[in-house]
């Protein structure tokens, strides 16, 4: 059955209210939403159903197996999708969450999808951004990537986004145009020495102020840095 894409302006309460009550309806039904978050627009599905993350793949015209990043907006869940995630941990992830630090961290079974990507791996941000945790709640875990095509320019506003993807996506929730912002940086924790695999918003100064040993490159067993 055809069912058009539902556009809701952030800016109004009436809208903003039910826009968010119709993303979650959307990705509860295995369907694929667009909404803000402090560095861009995301494009998200459930990240628990494998046929939702199937969709969100098939509709960014990206092959199967392209890796995604989860969204949480409750520190709990990452005992659903991550293992070794001790107290202390959680602790120093709460520094920097929510906010534009992703962390890649060893990963269960409970992404199904995820197995063949990278065995074992995750990478999981909590976003800064009202709406982005007024969608997820308590419960939701999101599997997430930038609202475009593979090949196309990121949309920088709704209009460029719907042009793109038309009714592929069953919500819009419409922030305006987001000013450009530095993407997230991203930190590997699976490995022997913590490694700032992306520098972003979060500089590695802040980084080693929770979190020691951070490097930039990985050293092989001779010393040597790859």
């Amino acid at each position: 059955m055809f069912v058009s894409a539902r556009v809701f302006n952030l800016n109004f309460s009436a809208p903003r209210e039910n826009g968010i009550k119709a993303a979650k309806e959307a990705l509860q039904a295995g369907r694929a939403v667009v909404f803000p978050t402090d560095t861009s627009y995301a494009i998200a599905v459930n990240g628990l159903d494998e046929k939702a993350v199937q969709l969100l793949w098939s509709i960014k015209k990206q092959e199967n197996k392209t890796p995604l990043t989860i969204f949480i907006a409750n520190i709990s869940l990452l005992n659903k999708i991550a293992s070794g995630i001790s107290d202390d941990l959680k602790t120093k992830l709460l520094h920097f969450w929510p906010g534009s630090l992703t962390f890649i961290l060893k990963g269960l079974n409970n992404l199904v999808w995820n197995k063949e990507i990278t065995p074992n791996v995750v990478s999981v941000r909590m976003p800064l951004h009202p709406v982005a945790h007024e969608i997820m709640g308590l419960d939701l875990v999101l599997a997430t990537s930038s609202p475009n095509k593979a090949g196309l320019l990121m949309g920088k506003n709704i209009s460029e986004i719907k042009e793109q993807f038309g009714n592929e996506i069953a919500v819009y929730l419409d922030a305006g145009e987001l000013t450009a912002a530095t993407p997230s940086s991203i930190l590997d924790l699976t490995t022997e020495l913590p490694v700032l695999v992306r520098a972003g918003s979060v500089t590695l100064e802040d980084i080693a102020s929770v979190i020691t040993n951070v490097v930039t490159d990985i050293p092989d067993l001779a010393g040597n840095e790859k």
